[in-house]
């Protein structure tokens, strides 16, 4: 075989090895960019029908489609009804949007359900496709000034529970916030991915943290946010 075709051969497999990463995200939305606001997070869930007590779900190794459009970030049956119980039930859930296009292939625990519906919402409130690693990320409430509507709030840490380890990832969009209350637009792994709005971060060992005394109480928190947020109104502070 002569030297060209070897090189045409060599290329074409890199084309090959290296295509599926670009082809992993096709899809842009750019309506509800720049906007950190508890009333533009209600868009959201009205347009993608994130209604609280649906679920965020599709069968695993399945393209996921958006009203027909294929490699949408959305779903097949992922925001379904509490009836349409075969979309949910053990085994079969867990939708991994940003798993191909902000991680390598990883179906691990953590990366692919609560992660991927917060890095949906961060992505239609930034632009930006892996919101957990490019916007600004604080490793502690006083270093990010308190939270902000829009934030993602993050953890990831090993606990005893009956005298067994066991890790926990959760992460969380910042809906809406006061002087009193901390309210989160979330899904729960443990729940099938059942969406839950306007309550307390519940990572399956805390349960419900509405005040920033009770987000302090995370280990290893990140509250990563938008380079564009920055909104001081949509803020509640140490």
């Amino acid at each position: 075989m002569k030297k060209y075709q070897w090189f045409c051969l060599l290329l074409a497999s890199v084309f090959l090895c290296v295509s599926p990463a670009f082809a992993a995200f096709d899809f842009e939305d750019t309506r509800f960019q720049g906007i950190f606001t508890t009333e533009n997070l209600d868009r959201i869930i009205k347009e993608y029908e994130l209604n609280d007590g649906w679920f965020w779900t599709t069968r695993p190794y399945v393209t996921q489609t958006f009203h027909g459009v294929e490699d949408a970030p959305g779903w097949t049956d992922t925001a379904v009804n509490v009836y349409k119980r075969p979309y949910y039930k053990e085994g079969v859930y867990g939708c991994r949007w940003g798993c191909n296009a902000v991680l390598p292939e990883n179906l691990s625990l953590g990366r692919g359900e609560c992660f991927g519906f917060a890095s949906f919402i961060g992505y239609l409130l930034s632009g930006e496709v892996n919101p957990h690693g490019r916007w600004v990320r604080y490793y502690s409430l006083s270093a990010a000034g308190g939270v902000r509507v829009g934030d993602i709030v993050r953890t990831e840490f090993t606990a005893v529970v009956k005298g067994k380890e066991k890790k926990y990832y959760h992460s969380a969009v910042v809906y809406s916030v006061s002087e009193d209350e901390i309210l989160f637009l979330q899904i729960s792994g443990s729940l099938y991915n059942k969406i839950i709005l306007g309550e307390g971060f519940a990572d399956g060992y805390h349960e419900y943290l509405t005040t920033l005394e009770g987000l302090a109480k995370l280990p290893n928190i990140r509250i990563c946010r938008s380079p564009l947020n920055q909104d001081p109104e949509e803020t509640v502070v140490p």
